[in-house]
């Protein structure tokens, strides 16, 4: 039976956004494969797999006005031209999520100038159009990555993954095609509400 929509309690918490480029199908798929062999030997979830494989231009920040966020991502999108991008080595960064030490392993992403700029271009430009899109590590302190598993189980785990595969040689490169969207529900957690909201072709 469905639920009857005057009982419907409206979600009241903050949203937060952010933009990436997506992986192509072959990056894609050798990510989502380690992922899937992580997950089957350490238990570590697949949430953060709920997100298409990408490289986001900065971390996430607030948005009260999702229909103007989604103009200038068409802005955006049409003014960027197809462009390379190579994935180096897989790293492996301590974290704490929701309370436990834990690991992000991700495949580190050689920075180019053009990938620079637009991550500068886009902390300017948001600033200017809308309010409080500050975001941790905006500016030089920024690390491009594509993240392959977070979180899940604590960082003695990770330690062990990534001494299993850190002599993996790793030379990925794909060409950029499309920017993404991604929207998440305050608080944020990795079994919390996200996804990918939207995919844009870029270039004009």
């Amino acid at each position: 039976m469905l639920p009857c929509l005057s009982n419907l309690i409206p979600i009241e918490e903050d949203m937060k956004a952010t933009f990436a480029l997506l992986a192509d199908l072959d990056v894609s798929n050798f990510v989502r494969k380690l992922a899937w062999d992580i997950h089957r030997k350490y238990c570590t979830g697949t949430s953060i797999c709920r997100l298409l494989p990408h490289v986001s231009l900065k971390q996430l920040f607030e948005i009260e006005d999702l229909a103007r966020l989604e103009a200038y991502m068409h802005e955006f999108a049409q003014t960027i031209q197809p462009f390379p991008i190579k994935c180096t080595e897989l790293q492996l960064v301590p974290t704490i999520l929701e309370g436990m030490e834990t690991g992000i392993l991700w495949l580190d992403v050689e920075e180019s100038v053009y990938l620079r700029r637009l991550h500068d271009r886009l902390n300017r430009e948001l600033a200017q159009r809308l309010a409080n899109t500050q975001a941790p590590f905006d500016g030089s302190e920024y690390h491009f990555h594509m993240t392959v598993m977070m979180g899940g189980q604590p960082i003695e785990v990770y330690r062990t993954v990534y001494a299993e595969i850190a002599e993996r040689t790793v030379d990925l490169g794909f060409t950029v095609n499309t920017l993404a969207m991604f929207v998440y529900d305050e608080p944020l957690c990795l079994n919390g509400n996200y996804m990918t909201y939207k995919i844009l072709p870029i270039g004009g």
